[in-house]
């Protein structure tokens, strides 16, 4: 029996003049991004490295990533598709040799970046920009973003470092800044364009850093009458630890409460930080930890987070503190101010003033329910203005933007 068809169906239906071939329903093929990082060494600028890795959507990026060498690995996350190495030994070596090595690293990143064959490279850290700038134009990648961490003072210690970092940044497509400070020195130091240079916020696991158990002070011998200041940052000369040993010298004449704790690896200031704290005679006080890969079950024990840094481009740590639940005493320095609300989660001092420091520090020991109110407010700001996930969004809007820009 003959079907019958109506004439609007025949209206909505598609012709062909040779067989129709089925519609691709398959999804677009995603992105290929590599990373390029020295190494996954325990670090603020790795660890949102690896928050990125772990959590950008697979639909819509798939993920390389090239080490400078192999240590740590076993850190990469499952998802990451491919992990190479430039075997560029860290052993020091003279200015000659040094050259040399990154010169044949530059080469073979190339090489990489040929056999990757991806659609953006995305470079952390100026040593990674610096290798990246010629190889991404010889292996014939359209895209370079470079990410600068810290403000140059931080790092330009010299004056062949400085221009090999500025004409790197120059050839980068596009820059990010971690702070807006950051991201006004691309500007202003290095000539970058507005609409080259963005800057996007770090991000902090509020899962993982929270209000959590206090009991570990017992381990320490603080009571609930004392008040515990500390710090977790590694032991560099522009930590300025030794302000917050100065500055603990005042507090603790003032304040038989007052305890202090600084967390941290040694890189080349402990010994000082050490004998200052022997010259004020507060050993007793004093609880210093070598570093930890559990910062997390530290903070809780603190009442006062404090940064002495004398340059900082966005403080990881601070973001730490604030999602425990802390008040914040910090440095008037790069992107600090971005992160604390003046008089609401926390206060600012002038770098290198310990007076400043300990002066705020009596008031905030001195009233618990301003510690309190303040540490509430800093948890309430990293929820809404620097979770990871904004970090990730942000990172994902961003490359999109671009991509879209070049097609």
């Amino acid at each position: 029996m003959a079907v019958g068809i109506s004439r609007p169906a025949l209206e909505g239906a598609a012709t062909c003049d040779s067989p129709c071939s089925p519609p691709d329903d398959r999804p677009p093929k995603p992105v290929k991004i590599t990373y390029l990082i020295g190494s996954l060494a325990v670090g603020g600028t790795e660890g949102q490295l690896l928050q990125l890795l772990s959590k950008l959507d697979p639909r819509r990026w798939q993920t390389s990533l090239i080490l400078f060498d192999r240590l740590h690995i076993h850190r990469v996350p499952s998802r990451v598709n491919g992990v190479l190495s430039l075997e560029i030994p860290s052993t020091p070596s003279r200015l000659l040799v040094k050259s040399w090595r990154m010169a044949t690293a530059a080469r073979r990143l190339a090489g990489y970046l040929r056999r990757l064959h991806p659609d953006i490279v995305h470079a952390f850290l100026p040593a990674a920009c610096v290798l990246a700038a010629p190889a991404h134009k010889l292996a014939g990648v359209p895209l370079l973003i470079g990410s600068r961490r810290s403000l140059v003072e931080g790092y330009r210690g010299s004056l062949l470092v400085g221009q090999a970092d500025h004409l790197a940044t120059r050839l980068c497509s596009f820059m990010l800044g971690n702070s807006a400070a950051v991201t006004e020195e691309l500007r202003t130091i290095d000539g970058i364009p507005p609409g080259r240079a963005v800057t996007i916020y770090n991000g902090v696991d509020t899962s993982r850093f929270k209000p959590g158990d206090r009991s570990l002070r017992q381990v320490y011998g603080w009571g609930e009458d004392h008040v515990v200041f500390g710090i977790v940052a590694n032991f560099r000369p522009y930590k300025r630890q030794v302000d917050f040993v100065r500055a603990a010298a005042l507090i603790a004449a003032q304040a038989q409460q007052a305890r202090f704790l600084m967390v941290g690896e040694d890189r080349g200031s402990l010994h000082e930080v050490q004998g200052e704290i022997a010259r004020h005679r507060l050993e007793s006080r004093f609880v210093i930890i070598p570093g930890t890969a559990h910062p997390e079950l530290l903070y809780p024990a603190m009442d006062v987070y404090v940064c002495s840094s004398s340059t900082e481009g966005f403080s990881n740590v601070l973001l730490e503190a604030a999602a425990c639940g802390l008040p914040i005493i910090a440095t008037k320095t790069g992107g600090n101010a971005e992160v604390i609300e003046e008089g609401q989660t926390g206060c600012l001092v002038q770098v290198g003033a310990p007076e400043q420091l300990a002066a705020r520090a009596l008031e905030l020991l001195r009233n618990p329910t301003l510690r309190l109110a303040w540490g509430e407010a800093s948890r309430r700001r990293v929820e809404a203005s620097f979770s990871i996930d904004r970090m990730v969004r942000n990172h994902e809007a961003l490359y999109q933007r671009l991509l879209n820009r070049g097609s």
